[in-house]
């Protein structure tokens, strides 16, 4: 990608960049701070103006361009839907609740609620088809599927 630089005397700098699909990007830093971005399909078209922008916003904006700005938020009680009654969910393991310290098999939570643990997130590790000796620990994130009876049914059991 090709960027050029042009001094604007007295307002601040042009960059353009000519894009992938022969289109061009313009972007005007002004002394003050301010950004505005216009786009021009081909080299020879007239400019758009597509956003005006404060340094605050354009530092937010560039941020998330850039892909530093995003961060993931886990919400309380996540839930993925498949099919009409069948949903994933996501169980927070307590130091009191009454699988840390079991294994998957000691803990029998199929059999017990009809639920399925499919992965365990344990820190940054993700651990799929955990095997029946899996030791669970406080901490653990237990990713489950079933119905929604037999998810409430396991949050039954973890109180």
């Amino acid at each position: 990608m090709d960027v050029s630089e042009t001094d604007l005397p007295g307002v601040g700098k042009r960059f353009e960049a000519t894009l992938n699909e022969g289109g061009v990007a313009v972007v005007v830093v002004h002394n003050s701070g301010r950004r505005e971005l216009f786009y021009r399909p081909s080299p020879d078209a007239d400019a758009e103006e597509l956003l005006d922008l404060t340094d605050q916003e354009s530092r937010v904006v560039g941020s998330i361009l850039e892909g530093a700005y995003f961060q993931p938020v886990r919400t309380e009680v996540p839930e993925t839907t498949l099919g009409d009654n069948v949903i994933i969910e996501w169980y927070t393991l307590e130091a009191d609740d009454p699988f840390v310290d079991e294994t998957l098999e000691e803990a029998n939570i199929r059999e017990r609620t009809g639920v399925t643990v499919m992965a365990v997130e344990r820190g940054e590790e993700c651990i799929a088809s955990p095997e029946a000796d899996f030791g669970m620990r406080e901490g653990d994130i237990l990713v489950t599927v079933g119905t929604r009876e037999n998810q409430a049914e396991l949050e039954e059991l973890l109180g």
